[in-house]
């Protein structure tokens, strides 16, 4: 293979450079991805006018035009329907489905209602009686069978590990999209209650569940597991918009504190699904395939899952359908994902720009969602034992709160209680320590009322901070207050053979279910900062 030296050798790429590197460099897609590989790897040096006009030679674009993208999508949704996975090509090339989804986040508004057409089966006046005829999708190639005597080249073959994850998206995107074009999901046009409160209330109290047995109390907390097994039933027969993402979080919760209890989910969730619904539900086809990798796999169907989120929201979030209130829970969404590792940092900017920008999120919602975001950099603080950081900017938060109305912002106004109690238990203060654990139980009790799942929690880390120093009378008070009222909590969920409270928010828990980077989570926090500040800068 031909290579050039560099810009302190004898000078750019030849013409028989070019002629040697031409099969390596049309398979790759941006031109800076192109620029930095073939420096990289090869030796090979041109600028951005030289490359520029070798692809105008060649007769190569790498740019996806509007009317192919709008083809791809559409061929891509009409395949789904038929229940086939898919993969996009462009003269010859294949589109990296993270690179579609950035495109669609990133076109015009009518680009987008183009796109929005094209997958609802409507075709536009322009391309309807001519397709594109550079774009091809197809079937990706089936993985040869073990006793297979055929050899198939790497090029076409699609591992277990990467063939998966795609047919997961596939298969949900067509699920999801049909869910809210038939009007099965709903986005709270009227009045401000989100109606996906089923994934957050599951979700919630799954946590709650592992909360409480990391505070002492392993039987309630098995106990409150078992009760979200059973009500997982509930949730596969009336799923909302979020239940498969909740889905894979809780496996992954499980999982992060047992890895039985991960596979014991995965094994629960898959056998009920196959009894409960039908064989062929999209629900059914998912399960047939994350069983394939197991718990070891999730991480890459979850991202594959997640993207397939994002691509909804994308359709859905700027529309007549959906307010405020819905929006923020899928930013929050979007945080708590890119905040655990599960989605780029590129696609949360470019999900929560666009949002602000188009009045999807107002100024008041991104400061609520900015403080959110320093809450969750205390608590990664404080996993690392930063308990200067951690004090710091809890107290931001607190001047934050104090500008506020009184009585408004209430959850968070709680997770900061929890904050405070935390930092001063790590601090070893025990006096300021145990003020600060009477005043969060003392808000929680206000704000969500003495039998609440909230309360519970706060009582048995109260409780068990307590049995730590040795504040016998005042531990085994609380354990009593704690069952009695834990009682009432299950009499209660007993006679419902339901959860006591929705959760109709995602960010009431106040932890964090799996482990987050402080430099993601600093991240977000900044990227808030300069939306905000962009925001006040603009006439």
């Amino acid at each position: 293979m031909a290579a050039t030296t560099g810009h302190n050798g004898s000078g750019w790429a030849t013409a028989d450079d070019w002629a040697a590197q031409r099969d390596y460099i049309t398979t790759l897609w941006t031109l800076k991805e192109i620029m930095q590989l073939m420096q990289e790897k090869h030796q090979f040096f041109a600028t951005v006018r030289m490359y520029k006009a070798r692809f105008q030679k060649w007769g190569i674009e790498k740019k996806i035009k509007a009317e192919e993208a709008v083809e791809i999508f559409r061929q891509q949704t009409a395949r789904a329907a038929a229940g086939k996975p898919t993969v996009a090509y462009i003269r010859g090339r294949r589109i990296d489905p993270d690179r579609l989804q950035r495109y669609r986040y990133r076109a015009a508004p009518l680009i987008s209602k183009k796109i929005m057409r094209a997958e609802k089966g409507a075709d536009d006046e322009e391309s309807g009686s001519s397709r594109i005829t550079q774009v091809v999708c197809r079937t990706p190639s089936p993985s040869p069978s073990p006793d297979s005597a055929v050899s198939i080249s790497p090029r076409l073959e699609e591992p277990t590990e990467l063939r998966v994850p795609h047919e997961c998206m596939q298969i949900l995107h067509n699920f999801i999209n049909g869910a809210f074009d038939s009007g099965i999901w709903q986005m709270a046009a009227k009045g401000d209650r989100a109606e996906m409160n089923g994934a957050f209330t599951w979700q919630h109290y799954v946590a709650s569940s592992q909360g409480l047995i990391r505070h002492g109390r392993i039987k309630e907390g098995f106990s409150l597991l078992g009760m979200c097994f059973d009500q997982y039933k509930q949730q596969l027969q009336r799923p909302d918009s979020m239940f498969w993402l909740a889905t894979y979080k809780c496996a992954m919760v499980l999982a992060s504190q047992n890895n039985k209890l991960g596979d014991a989910f995965i094994d629960y969730a898959s056998k009920l699904t196959s009894l409960v619904l039908p064989p062929g539900h999209p629900f059914n086809q998912l399960w047939s395939r994350v069983v394939l990798t197991g718990m070891r796999g999730i991480e890459d169907h979850a991202g594959a899952i997640f993207e397939s989120y994002l691509d909804m929201w994308g359709r859905h979030v700027n529309s007549r359908e959906t307010n405020t209130t819905n929006d923020v829970q899928g930013a929050f969404v979007f945080i708590q994902l890119h905040c655990t590792g599960l989605l780029s940092f590129n696609l949360l900017e470019t999900v929560i720009q666009a949002m602000i920008a188009g009045g999807a999120i107002s100024k008041e919602a991104a400061e609520y969602l900015l403080q959110e975001a320093k809450f969750r950099l205390v608590l990664s603080c404080l996993g690392r034992r930063r308990l200067k950081k951690a004090e710091t900017v809890t107290k931001e938060i607190l001047a934050w709160l104090d500008l506020q109305q009184p009585n408004s912002y209430l959850d968070l106004r709680c997770k900061t209680a929890w904050l405070m109690f935390e930092i001063k238990e790590r601090k070893g203060t025990q006096a300021e320590a145990l003020r600060a654990g009477h005043d969060l139980l003392k808000i929680s009790q206000e704000v969500y009322g003495p039998t609440h799942i909230q309360t519970l929690e706060a009582m048995s880390a109260v409780e068990n901070y307590c049995r730590k120093i040795g504040a016998t009378e005042g531990a085994e008070q609380m354990a009593r207050d704690f069952e009695s009222r834990w009682r009432v909590f299950r009499d209660k969920a007993d006679s419902l053979k339901n959860f006591p409270q929705q959760i109709d928010q995602p960010w009431y828990y106040r932890s964090i279910e799996l482990g987050e980077k402080v430099s993601s989570v600093q991240d977000t926090v900044n990227l808030f900062e300069r939306c905000l500040k962009l925001s006040d800068d603009s006439p």
